[in-house]
């Protein structure tokens, strides 16, 4: 899989090039926007772009299933739209719960299921917070979790924790310094109190350690919580193998 479409410039051809090779899901934008869409960090929502149609189509075609986790909220509306396939959110969280761009507005998570899609909630530190917790948990989590549930059905949401063996803010941090205006020629925004860098936020989100961390105590809390078997299944793996199952 790759996260970002970028390589493939503006030749849509080169899809069935990453095919052969053997990608199999693809998200079509990152943070940033390329010829595809708008990313979800750009300042001006412009949706998908036709040649990011066209892309969709040639996805459709050859099995490739299309991730929208990192897309602006119109480039996911009208990915949702266009695609004659389920398209996944393989890693985010619900923008009612927290309420920050990197997570997705309760419209486009309708919009998702209906097609037949799912998310798959994210244990990033710093993102999977709440409202009323800023700092990430196992609780805030599962209250992202519960409330895709409770708004999609259990058969369109899923986990994608988007978490390393290892320091993942370390990685954050890194990857920011390249990000600044030292670096790339960044520079803050209108609006914004300072340029990109990491917040002051935790190595890890407590007891999403790591993606194995992460499943076994997702099905620890479940199992706590009174859910069921088949339901705690849907969640860890199941529903994630439809979508595949229907794509490829």
């Amino acid at each position: 899989a790759l996260e970002s479409s970028t390589c493939i410039e503006n030749e849509v051809d080169r899809i069935d090039v990453l095919y052969g090779l053997g990608i199999r899901q693809m998200g079509l934008v990152y943070s940033e926007s390329n010829m595809l869409g708008t990313g979800l960090d750009e300042m001006r929502d412009g949706g998908l772009t036709d040649f990011g149609y066209d892309c969709v189509i040639r996805m459709n075609k050859l099995g490739m299933l299309i991730d929208v986790s990192h897309v602006s909220d119109q480039t996911a509306r009208d990915t949702i739209e266009s695609s004659r396939a389920p398209v996944i959110i393989s890693h985010a969280g619900s923008k009612t719960v927290h309420p920050i761009k990197r997570m997705v507005p309760d419209d486009v998570l309708l919009a998702l299921a209906e097609k037949g899609g799912m998310i798959g909630i994210e244990a990033a530190p710093g993102y999977t917070a709440t409202k009323d917790n800023p700092v990430p948990s196992i609780e805030t989590y599962m209250e992202h979790l519960e409330y895709c549930i409770d708004l999609l059905g259990i058969d369109h949401v899923g986990c994608g924790p988007d978490t390393l063996y290892g320091d993942h803010v370390g990685l954050y941090e890194l990857y920011d310094q390249q990000m600044t205006k030292e670096g790339m020629g960044h520079y803050p925004r209108p609006k914004q109190e300072e340029d990109l860098k990491v917040k002051e936020i935790p190595s890890h989100v407590k007891g999403l350690e790591n993606p194995t961390e992460a499943i076994h105590n997702v099905i620890r809390w479940m199992v706590k919580h009174g859910y069921s078997d088949d339901e705690i299944t849907k969640i860890v793996g199941k529903n994630a193998l439809r979508v595949l199952e229907e794509v490829w």
